[in-house]
């Protein structure tokens, strides 16, 4: 019986030691993909925007001509990625496109 508590324990010890726990792949905001941003062109109007990219994650009720899309991805254990996508309006169509 002692024998079989320590390989319990001895068992349990070396597992934890070598293998890390498992992280799913965690993705959130809105998808921005190098098509829909092809898409896009000066002058588009706000309504023709979101037929192509969704409505924004990001709302910020004090900019309404400015647009944000915000995508972030972490896979696993490693560092989390950013992309960002900023649409800014004047008179209610598309003037700037700014992408990091």
């Amino acid at each position: 019986m002692k024998k079989l508590i320590s390989l319990v324990l001895i068992s349990f010890f070396v597992t934890g030691c070598f293998f890390r726990v498992h992280k799913i792949d965690v993705d959130q905001g809105n998808i921005i993909t190098e098509e829909n941003v092809r898409e896009l062109h000066k002058g588009m109007s706000q309504s023709q925007v979101k037929e192509i990219m969704g409505n924004p994650v990001l709302v910020n009720i004090f900019t309404p001509e400015r647009m944000d899309y915000v995508y972030t991805l972490q896979k696993g254990h490693e560092k989390m990625s950013e992309k960002r996508l900023t649409l800014v309006f004047r008179r209610g169509t598309l003037q700037e496109i700014i992408q990091n």
